[in-house]
């Protein structure tokens, strides 16, 4: 159940979308594609192409504000 309830979480504005910026301390990220289950993210701050769950993703990263 507890899993379901983090999922709720992930619903409205706080998803990803393709176009945002995300970021965690130095590193910043464009979603480039996001899913039910997965983002996928180009670093910005490093380079690279990066696909991964979408809870490792809302662990790590917060949204931008413009």
């Amino acid at each position: 159940m507890a899993l379901a309830a983090n999922r709720s979480d992930f619903t409205g504005s706080v998803r990803p979308y393709p176009g945002q910026l995300w970021r965690r301390d130095d590193t910043q990220v464009i979603v480039i594609a996001a899913s039910q289950n997965t983002v996928t993210y180009d670093n910005l701050s490093k380079g690279g192409r990066v696909t991964e769950s979408l809870d490792a993703f809302m662990t790590v990263f917060r949204r931008m504000k413009r």
